[in-house]
This record gives C-alpha cells, sequence and structure tokens, in this order.
C-alpha cells in the first residue's frame, strides 16, 4: 500500500529541474560582471533553491545569498536573503500565508496581497536568480499565464503577465530547442530553458544590458 501511494506521489509531483548544482554567469554590457550558483534539492516538503552569487557593476562589488524553500506544488513557502552591497550587509525574508505574503527585514516590514487576476506567488527577487530558474516550473505545474511576483529586495510585489506578442531575438548560445517565457511589464525580460528539463539556459533583460547565462561545464 505505502509503495502504491508512493508512485502515485511520484507520478503527480510538479517537474523540475534535476537535483543539483547550476551556475551561472553574469554580464553587462557584454562584459563579464560576476557569477551565481543555485543548488536545488528535493525535500520531504517540495523544493529547496540554495542561491550564493557576487557581481561588480562599475568597481563596485557586491553579493547576495538566497533560500527559496517551495511546497510540493511549488509556490513558495518562506524565503530569505541576504544582500551585500559595500560597507552594509541586510537582511529580507518573506513568509507566505494563504493569499498574503509578509516581508520582513532591516529595512522594515510589508505586506503583499495575491492580486486579484492571479492565483499564485512567485519570488521574482532583483538581482538574485532563484526566482527566475525557477518559474518555468512554477508555470507549467500551475498552467498560468500571470502571478504576483514580490521582490523584497525593491519592496514591491504586483501582478505579472507573460507576453506571448513579445518575440525576443533567440542569443546566440541559446539552444535551438529553447522555449522562452516572455514579459513585457513592468520590465521586459525573457528566460530560455529546456522544455524536457526545465533548466534555465539564459535570462536576458534588455533595458539592463543584463544577461544571466548558465555555464555549460556542468
Amino acid at each position: 500500500m505505502l509503495a502504491v501511494v508512493f508512485l502515485v506521489a511520484a507520478a503527480t509531483a510538479p517537474m523540475t529541474p534535476a537535483d543539483g548544482s547550476y551556475t551561472y554567469g553574469i554580464s553587462v554590457a557584454g562584459s563579464a560582471a560576476g557569477k551565481t550558483t543555485i543548488t536545488l534539492t528535493h525535500t520531504a516538503s517540495g523544493i529547496q533553491l540554495a542561491e550564493s552569487g557576487a557581481a561588480s557593476y562599475g568597481g563596485t562589488d557586491y553579493a547576495g545569498t538566497a533560500m527559496l524553500n517551495l511546497d510540493g506544488a511549488l509556490a513558495p513557502a518562506r524565503y530569505a536573503a541576504v544582500y551585500s552591497p559595500p560597507g552594509r550587509t541586510i537582511h529580507a525574508a518573506l513568509a507566505f500565508n494563504g493569499n498574503i505574503a509578509t516581508e520582513t527585514g532591516d529595512n522594515g516590514g510589508a505586506t503583499f496581497n495575491l492580486d486579484a487576476s492571479t492565483k499564485h506567488f512567485a519570488v521574482l527577487d532583483g538581482i538574485l536568480f532563484s526566482g527566475f530558474f525557477i518559474l518555468p516550473s512554477q508555470l507549467r505545474a500551475w498552467n498560468a499565464q500571470a502571478f504576483t511576483a514580490v521582490s523584497p529586495m525593491l519592496g514591491r510585489g504586483g501582478a505579472i503577465a507573460l507576453d506571448a506578442a513579445l518575440k525576443a531575438d533567440r542569443p546566440k548560445g541559446v539552444p535551438s530547442g529553447d522555449l522562452p517565457v516572455s514579459v513585457s511589464d513592468p520590465v521586459a525580460f525573457t528566460v530560455w530553458y529546456d522544455p524536457a528539463t526545465l533548466v534555465v539556459d539564459e535570462l536576458d533583460v534588455p533595458a539592463q544590458a543584463l544577461a544571466v547565462v548558465r555555464s555549460r561545464q556542468e
């Protein structure tokens, strides 16, 4: 009986990238700026994404770490981040309870309500990448075209809808079989991912001349 229950659970679990570490190079205007690594681990309650990254902009060094925990349906359960701009260390956290996300941290607190046009929260935290990494998996699991994004780094939250009319040019290094997830508002970006594995190969943010590209030595 337990074996049957396990097989049913395994068959219905949302598809995600495999457990392991995924490293991405960060570039701005074509120049290398840093890298970030995400380690994905399946747990008894869902999945965990641990991220550690560092970058340099205009000669100034930045670093950040994050821990994103998702439940079995890939909804965010909790999130904690540490941002390290020059000379500072800033802590922020999110807790999710139904239609409400609550932020706490060194810069104060905030409450974000699930937008009435959406059914799910997602965490897209500024330049930290873990939320973008898991976004294709979430959208497939939810069969969703819109979600409420929360960014504690920016202290913002709101509805975001996919834009099928946004036809981003395929970057040179992106495999021909990759599919795009594109958003045009409030900031245009495209996530390119492998539909067979749901691993993200590249994130492009044209307005910021920013590209986050998966390292191929994995």
